[in-house]
C-alpha cells in the first residue's frame, strides 16, 4: 500500500484504526511507517498480528524483534524473558532486553515523556524492594503514586486510572481532567464512578458519552445492568435487549441470552414480542452502522492488561 507524500499515514492514524477493529488498514498503516524506520509503528504492528490472531500470533514476535532492534524500548519489554504475557516460549525472547529499555525510558522520562516515566513506574512495582515496602508510609505505593503524577502532568492520561484505582476519592479530580481532555476510557469510568455513588444525572452524561463512542465493554457492561437491573439501572428488558443486540453486531457472544434451548432465565428473545425485537433490532443495526466498535489500546493495556482501562 503507498501514500501520496501529503497523505502519509501517523502512528495515530493506525491506533485510531486499530481501536475500531479494522486491523488490516492498521497493519497497512504500521507497515508502511515500519519500513520508512519507524521504530514505535513497527512494535504496534507487532500488536496488531497478535489481535488479529491464528498464525500471525507467532509471527509477531519476529516482528517485535525488528521494532526492538530499531530502538523500541516496548518492543524490547516484550521480548524480556520474565514478562509473564509474552509468547517467549516461540518468540526471540532475551534477558538483555529489560535493562536496554530502562536506559531508553530513563532518558525519555528526563525529556518529559509520561509514558517513559510510566513504565518506569511499573518496572519499579515489580521489585522486591517495592513489595516489601509497598505500605510504609512515603515508600512503595506512595512513590509509585508520585511517579504515576508526574507521568500524568507530563501529559500520559492514563495515569490517571492508575491513581484513582489506588484511591478513588484522592484522585477522582484526575480522572475528570483526563476526561475533558478528550481520554476515552475516563468516560465510562466516570459513569460507573457516579452510579454507585448514586448520582445519576452524572452517571448517564458520561453514559451517553461512552456509548456514542462505540465502546464495546461498556455497551455489553449496560446490557447486563438493565438485563438485571444493577447499580443505577432499573430492570428494562427493552434496553437490555437493544444493548445486547449491539454487543452481537459488535461480536461479541451473548448467545446464551438469545438460544431457545438455553436456560428460561436466560431466554430475553422470549421475553419480548416480536415487534419490539423487530424494533429495536432495527434500531441496534443503524447504531452500529454509524457508530463502529471501539476498544481503547496503548502501550499499558495491551498486550499485557496492567492497566484494564474497559
Amino acid at each position: 500500500m503507498s501514500f501520496p507524500l501529503q497523505a502519509m499515514p501517523t502512528i495515530h492514524n493506525g491506533l485510531d484504526a486499530l481501536r475500531h477493529h479494522h486491523y488490516q488498514k492498521a497493519e497497512q498503516v504500521f507497515q508502511t511507517l515500519g519500513e520508512q524506520g519507524n521504530a514505535h509503528a513497527m512494535y504496534w504492528l507487532g500488536n496488531t498480528y497478535q489481535l488479529e490472531g491464528g498464525m500471525k500470533r507467532l509471527d509477531a514476535g519476529e516482528i517485535f524483534l525488528k521494532a526492538a532492534n530499531m530502538g523500541d524500548p516496548w518492543a524490547m519489554y516484550r521480548l524480556y524473558t520474565k514478562n509473564p504475557y509474552s509468547l517467549c516460549t516461540v518468540w526471540p525472547c532475551s534477558s538483555k532486553w529489560d535493562s536496554k529499555a530502562a536506559a531508553i525510558w530513563e532518558r525519555q522520562s528526563k525529556q518529559g515523556n509520561g509514558k517513559a516515566t510510566f513504565a518506569l513506574a511499573l518496572r519499579k512495582a515489580r521489585t522486591f524492594w517495592y513489595n516489601v515496602t509497598i505500605w510504609i508510609p512515603g515508600m512503595g505505593q506512595e512513590k509509585l503514586n508520585k511517579m504515576a503524577l508526574k507521568a500524568f502532568h507530563q501529559g500520559y492520561q492514563g495515569a490517571a486510572v492508575y491513581l484513582f484505582n489506588h484511591d478513588k476519592s484522592k484522585y477522582i479530580k484526575y480522572i475528570i481532567q483526563s476526561s475533558e481532555n478528550g481520554f476515552k476510557p475516563a468516560y465510562n469510568i466516570l459513569s460507573t464512578y457516579y452510579e454507585s455513588k448514586k448520582d445519576i444525572k452524572s452517571m448517564n452524561k458520561y453514559k451517553h458519552i461512552s456509548v456514542h463512542l462505540g465502546d464495546m465493554k461498556f455497551i455489553r457492561y449496560l446490557f447486563i445492568s438493565y438485563l438485571h437491573g444493577w447499580g443505577g439501572y432499573e430492570k428494562n428488558l427493552d434496553r437490555a435487549y437493544y444493548y445486547g443486540k449491539i454487543s452481537t453486531l459488535y461480536g461479541e457472544d451473548l448467545s446464551i441470552y438469545y438460544d431457545k434451548h438455553g436456560l428460561n432465565k436466560y431466554r430475553l428473545d422470549e421475553k419480548i414480542s416480536n415487534e419490539r425485537k423487530e424494533l429495536l433490532s432495527k434500531k441496534a443495526k443503524e447504531f452500529v452502522r454509524t457508530h463502529p466498535p471501539y476498544h481503547y489500546y496503548d502501550e499499558f493495556s495491551f498486550p499485557f492488561y496492567v492497566m484494564r482501562f474497559q
